[in-house]
């Protein structure tokens, strides 16, 4: 690889980011170069308050992979082909297409090109700080630009370790000029962005509060912020895992260290319907898009088929698919529905009588909060930690105090049941909230279906910019449990009955916004 080829991939993925900034905070009526901007200290704030925005919008984009996994995880479903979502849940499962001209390839390359403009804009703002001596109008907003473009630093290398099989390890210590940049895994590359965030937690020690667009819907002061990147940086330590081994490999007390001082409110930006909105939010419950996997409906009724019968028949679901549960988020959080809009000979697997209807306050109005990362999440982070390490008991008694019973109204698990309980609130409680969560908790406890890939290779487009060969993963006959998973929630089933036949309607529906 050479190191031109390398810049100049960061180059264009921070021109991306910088672009997508001009609308958010920089006063600029010029619009002048990032380097003019970027010698100005005063402008750094500005640059700095577009990076958890941008992180945002692409984690929840609609052309980026949340949409994939999402129904990858036999969470969601859907048949149709936007945003590769039929492709990613064909049964039995397909390798993934890393082609250039493969129609969705844009998912992969969006979320690849996103993650690394959080990461360059993050350098470019730190080398100004640390390397130039660049200093705000105050100390305390020094160390808020400093914290939030470490919190970027973090979140832009993490969140393509969580993806992809390698990626390269970047910030203000590097001159893409002269330095080797090998690839590195993914563990190593996610260690290298929890560090990060571990300098971002540092410094929120310094009292500081965040101007009101960088995160919209709630004050943000050192402290907020401080707590939020504490359980990033236990989500990453838990969700890099790409097998059930390596999920009992983690420093589960790290990640209990970075969960007790975690949130205690729901991270969820306030959405505008212009710079701040969720398309993965959207497009995964819109009616007529993406709906309930029944393996979910199963897990709340258990009188409920884990597949829509082949026949396609409501008549022949317990009740016409209308279920029936102990889980009083049933029905609050889910809609019946007694039809399906779904192709017939794309599976009979796609098929769902449930959408998920917690988010349809925001599809009324667009501009209500969007939950990215729940306080629940954090609780149940630090349950599965004291689990992990051997305290069932306290594990049961955050799970009892938590949502299972506050919003579920179910009975309180003992230390026996609480393992189960845990997986069975991360599924219902946290769905469609944090971008691919459905589908790591998946990969980690070895329940993705056989052939699922672990992880995505780096989109071709930018192998050939870095003149590195084209390679992929997944397909049943690659599934060897270290690329593409070997195992699966229906391993023991029968084959179903799918079909390849071209779409007489066309793959994609029209888009709503």
């Amino acid at each position: 690889m050479k190191n031109k080829n390398l810049i100049y991939a960061f180059v264009i993925s921070f021109l991306f980011v910088f672009s997508g900034c001009q609308k958010l905070d920089v006063e600029n009526l010029n619009n002048p170069d990032s380097a003019t901007v970027l010698a100005n200290p005063n402008d750094l704030a500005g640059l700095a308050g577009g990076i958890m925005n941008g992180w945002f919008q692409q984690s929840q984009e609609y052309d980026g992979l949340g949409l994939a996994l999402w129904v990858g995880a036999d969470v969601g479903t859907c048949s149709w082909g936007n945003s590769g979502m039929r492709d990613f849940s064909n049964e039995p499962r397909n390798a993934w297409n890393n082609d250039g001209a493969y129609s969705y390839a844009n998912i992969t390359r969006s979320h690849y090109l996103g993650m690394n403009s959080t990461l360059s804009l993050s350098n470019q703002i730190l080398n100004q700080i640390v390397n130039n001596g660049a200093e705000l109008k105050t100390p305390a907003e020094t160390a808020a630009v400093e914290a939030m473009a470490r919190l970027g630093q973090g979140l832009g290398m993490g969140y393509i370790a969580l993806v992809f099989d390698k990626g390269f390890i970047v910030d203000e210590t590097i001159n893409l000029e002269s330095d080797e940049i090998p690839a590195v895994p993914y563990n190593e590359l996610s260690a290298a962005a929890i560090a990060k965030i571990d300098q971002a937690i540092a410094l929120c020690s310094t009292s500081f509060t965040l101007p009101a667009a960088w995160i919209p819907g709630m004050t943000w002061t050192n402290v907020e912020l401080g707590k939020l990147a504490n359980s990033f940086a236990a989500r990453l330590l838990i969700n890099t895992s790409r097998t059930a081994a390596e999920n009992s490999a983690v420093d589960w007390a790290r990640v209990k260290a970075y969960a007790e001082k975690g949130i205690d409110f729901d991270f969820a930006p306030l959405a505008d319907d212009i710079n701040w909105y969720s398309l993965y939010q959207t497009y995964s419950v819109y009616g007529g898009w993406g709906q309930v996997d029944m393996r979910v409906i199963h897990m709340m009724d258990p009188n409920m088929p884990d597949y829509f019968p082949e026949s396609l028949s409501f008549d022949d679901l317990p009740n016409q698919g209308l279920a029936t549960s102990d889980d009083a988020r049933l029905l609050t959080d889910f809609e019946y529905k007694s039809s399906c809009p779904f192709r017939a000979n794309r599976g009979s697997y796609h098929f769902s009588s449930y959408r998920y209807a917690r988010l349809d306050d925001y599809l009324a109005t667009w501009t209500t909060p969007m939950p990215e990362m729940r306080k629940a999440e954090n609780d149940l982070m630090l349950a599965e930690a004291k689990l992990m390490l051997g305290d069932a008991a306290g594990a049961a008694a955050i799970v009892n105090a938590g949502t299972r019973v506050t919003r579920g109204g179910l009975a309180p698990v003992d230390a026996a049941g609480v393992g189960a309980a845990i997986k069975y609130e991360r599924t219902i409680e946290l769905t469609l909230t944090g971008f691919g969560l459905e589908f790591f908790d998946m990969r980690r406890a070895d329940m993705l279906q056989k052939g699922t890939p672990l992880h995505f290779p780096i989109p071709q487009q930018q192998l050939d910019v870095m003149q590195m060969e084209n390679y992929t993963f997944g397909g049943v006959a690659n599934a060897d449990g270290v690329n593409a998973s070997n195992g699966g929630w229906n391993s023991k089933k029968s084959a179903r009955a799918y079909s390849n036949s071209p779409s007489v309607l066309g793959d994609d529906l029209p888009l709503i916004k």
